[in-house]
């Protein structure tokens, strides 16, 4: 099978430092609000979580290369190296240091490469990057060199299609659980009233 790497297919742009930018709060100085992808916010189930998208204040805007579009894939430089899609509603986040976006993607399927990337065998290989290092942090051009397999188009169609009917059942259910959790919390509450 033909194998490529990662950055012949994608942009990589590493994160915004935000130390550089963000308000000191004992300050009372204006600034520009946005919300930032924290790690907490990059799921292992390749989904942003919105409500875990705090907002900061900036002094400047970060380069518009540190601020995710839709179709973007953002991933966490360190373990366990997770990613996720950006869609409308988590488009214009700032993309601090500690990830990396993916840009342009250009000769696969989008959702193929986020498959992928959640992929054992991805992970594995971001893994061994890291190997006999003190930190388990990576670079973007150890990202860069990850070896990507390349099915046909077909091939990799059916397997993005396959990852986000996936995604989508881990939303249904996830809100399911939601639901019956406080379902069972409204019957307690109603038990010592």
């Amino acid at each position: 099978m033909k194998m490529l790497k990662l950055g012949e297919l994608v942009e990589i742009y590493s994160g915004q430092i935000m130390s550089r930018i963000v308000v000191d709060s004992k300050t009372k100085e204006e600034g520009i609000e946005f919300r930032v992808i924290t790690p907490k916010a990059i799921s292992q189930d390749g989904l942003i979580l919105n409500e875990e998208l705090p907002r900061e204040i900036l002094k400047t805007a970060p380069d518009l290369n540190r601020i995710t579009e839709v179709g973007d894939i953002v991933i966490k430089l360190s373990t366990p190296y997770d990613s996720a899609t950006i869609t409308k509603e988590t488009m214009g986040c700032v993309v601090p240091s500690f990830c990396a976006i993916l840009r342009n993607i250009k000769g696969v399927d989008k959702d193929y490469l986020q498959a992928f990337l959640s992929s054992k065998l991805c992970k594995e290989q971001l893994k061994s990057k890291v190997v006999g290092s003190v930190m388990t942090i990576l670079s973007v051009g150890k990202i860069k060199d990850i070896d990507v397999p390349i099915p046909s188009l077909r091939e990799q169609e059916e397997i993005g299609n396959r990852y986000r009917e996936v995604q989508n059942r881990i939303v249904t259910l996830k809100k399911i659980v939601e639901l019956e959790s406080k379902r069972n919390d409204i019957l307690f509450n109603n038990m010592v009233k």
